[in-house]
């Protein structure tokens, strides 16, 4: 497995540092006997523990799942989903997710940070527009797809989008670790991550994770 430039840890940390200070402020907000502050201070504590994730295995150039926890698939695609509403309200986040999707072993945290990295490059190379989060049960696994309506990526670039640092677009911020490292996690889980995209109408990035990892096989 390909190790990872520490210099992707700024590109990790920007969406869950900004969610503990988006969540702080609406604290600030609430009276002390408002039953939303519960629900704020359980995010704020998720978004620290994935941060700790996040440090302590760029620090350690790894990606690999550190665990084989349990993971409830559909409640993570929708509080990342809601997550990022908060934080882009310019945005429309659709999400269309099958209710029948299976819980899945696996890194938690390293998943969320797949999400999180797709999303911010949908922001990035997108204007305020629409970005749709779907998943389905398929046969031999479950299929996640993320379309946005953006500037696209040209033909010539998309073979080199997952190696390390690449930016097909350097007036955009980043460093270009972004897909390398999702793409990474998404083959330690046994999966794939793949893009098809068209210029000037938008990209869709389309992961699969096998049935291998269901806690229940059907």
């Amino acid at each position: 497995m390909t190790h990872l430039h520490i210099n992707s840890l700024s590109h990790d940390i920007k969406t869950p540092l900004n969610a503990i200070a988006l969540y702080n402020d609406l604290l600030r907000t609430m009276e002390f006997d408002d039953p939303e502050r519960q629900i704020c201070h359980e995010v704020i504590a998720d978004q620290i523990n994935h941060l700790v994730h996040i440090t302590r295995s760029i620090l350690e150039q790894n990606t690999r799942p550190e665990g084989h926890d349990q993971i409830d698939l559909i409640s993570l695609l929708q509080d990342t989903a809601s997550i990022y509403q908060k934080l882009h309200p310019e945005y429309t986040f659709l999400v269309n997710i099958d209710n029948l999707i299976p819980p899945v072993w696996g890194d938690g945290p390293a998943l969320g940070r797949v999400l999180t990295n797709l999303l911010d490059n949908s922001i990035a190379y997108s204007q305020p527009t629409l970005i749709v989060i779907a998943a389905e049960l398929q046969s031999g696994g479950i299929q996640i797809r993320i379309r946005d309506r953006g500037d696209g990526i040209q033909p010539n670039q998309l073979p080199y989008i997952f190696k390390p640092q690449f930016r097909g677009n350097l007036t955009v911020p980043g460093n270009g670790m972004g897909l390398a490292i999702a793409q990474e996690i998404v083959h330690a889980h046994g999966g794939y991550i793949e893009v098809a995209s068209t210029v000037g109408v938008g990209t869709v990035i389309r992961i699969i994770l096998p049935q291998s990892i269901f806690v229940e096989l059907p």
